[in-house]
């Protein structure tokens, strides 16, 4: 069951707790599919994955959604939660989001990734929406 990261759901998050970026095993793979992982994908240091994760905003509103694990920060958790079941992404990279077009959400947001597999929880903190200003190569979040 591959699929391309924007097309997974709340539903495949339930159904499959950790995916696996599908290059890592074959590099000929687009790098954008993913693939649910097995327990042996996960003790591949080399792979990357998504785990998923519960989301607690400001004031205690919980969501599920996923985070890339391994790095800490933003640009690398690359988190994504769903709201009314619409994934909300908080990486732009060098694209500058525009204000209007984002959910207005309670921020800080705390995710953290469920302990499968024998992978240790990861914590990300969201600050805000994050990009990547190529001028003077800094992370906002706004």
């Amino acid at each position: 069951m591959d699929k391309f990261i924007w097309e997974i759901t709340v539903q495949d998050i339930n159904e499959h707790a950790v995916w696996l970026f599908k290059y890592c095993k074959d590099d000929s793979v687009d790098e954008t599919i993913v693939t649910p992982a097995s327990e042996a994908d996960t003790l591949n240091p080399h792979n990357q994955l998504l785990v998923k994760s519960q989301f607690t905003d400001a004031i205690g509103n919980k969501f599920w959604g996923y985070i890339n694990i391994g790095l800490v920060g933003v640009e690398y958790t690359q988190p994504c939660m769903f709201v009314d079941d619409e994934p909300v992404g908080f990486w732009f990279g060098i694209s500058t989001p525009n204000a209007i077009d984002l959910p207005k959400l309670n921020f800080p947001i705390q995710a953290v990734s469920e302990p499968i597999y024998g992978l240790p929880s990861q914590i990300e903190t969201i600050s805000g929406y994050g990009y990547l200003d190529m001028h003077s190569n800094k992370t906002y979040l706004d």
